[in-house]
C-alpha cells in the first residue's frame, strides 16, 4: 500500500514528467520539508491557530504554484512527517543540501513570516529561526536583515 506521501507525489508527475521521476520526487520531498519546517514555526509557540494554518497553506501555494486543495494536502502531509520527525534536523538537512543561498534566504523568509504571523515573536520561535539558520548555513546578520524585513513588512 503506498503511503500517504508517495501517493501525494506520484499524483502529481504528469505525463510529461514520467521520465524525469526521482527529480519530481526530490522536488516534492522539498517542498514537504519546507513545509515541515513552516509547521514546526507555526507550532514553536505552542499555539498553532487557523491564521496561521492559513498563513502556512497561503505562502505554500504561492511558493510551490499549488491550488487551494493541493496546499492542504501538502499541509496534512508535511503535518503527519513532522509529527513523525523527532527534530528539524532531516528537514534542514534536505534543504541545506539541495538549495542554493538565495533559496535557503528564501525559505527563512517564509519561516519568519510564519512566525509573525500572529504579530508576536515568542522566545521558543526565535529560538527555532537561529537553530535553522545555523543548521542551513546561513550568517547571523542575513538572518537578522531576514527577520527584519519580514517584522518592517508587516507594520
Amino acid at each position: 500500500m503506498l503511503s500517504r506521501l508517495q501517493k501525494f507525489f506520484e499524483e502529481r508527475v504528469s505525463p510529461d514528467d514520467k521520465g524525469q521521476g526521482a527529480e519530481t520526487s526530490d522536488a516534492q520531498r522539498l517542498r514537504v520539508a519546507t513545509c515541515a519546517l513552516l509547521l514546526e514555526a507555526a507550532h514553536a509557540d505552542d499555539d498553532f491557530s487557523e491564521d496561521e494554518r492559513a498563513t502556512i497553506a497561503k505562502l505554500v501555494g504561492e511558493r510551490f504554484s499549488l491550488d487551494a486543495t493541493e496546499a492542504k494536502e501538502l499541509l496534512a502531509i508535511a503535518e503527519a512527517e513532522r509529527e513523525a520527525a523527532s527534530d528539524t534536523y532531516g528537514f534542514t538537512r534536505l534543504i541545506n543540501e539541495t538549495f542554493n543561498g538565495a533559496r535557503k534566504l528564501a525559505v527563512l523568509e517564509l519561516l519568519w513570516r510564519v512566525v509573525y504571523s500572529d504579530g508576536l515573536l515568542e522566545a521558543h520561535e526565535d529560538a527555532l529561526m537561529h537553530r535553522c539558520g545555523r543548521m542551513l548555513g546561513v550568517r547571523h546578520d542575513e538572518l537578522m536583515a531576514l527577520k527584519l524585513k519580514v517584522k518592517n513588512g508587516m507594520d
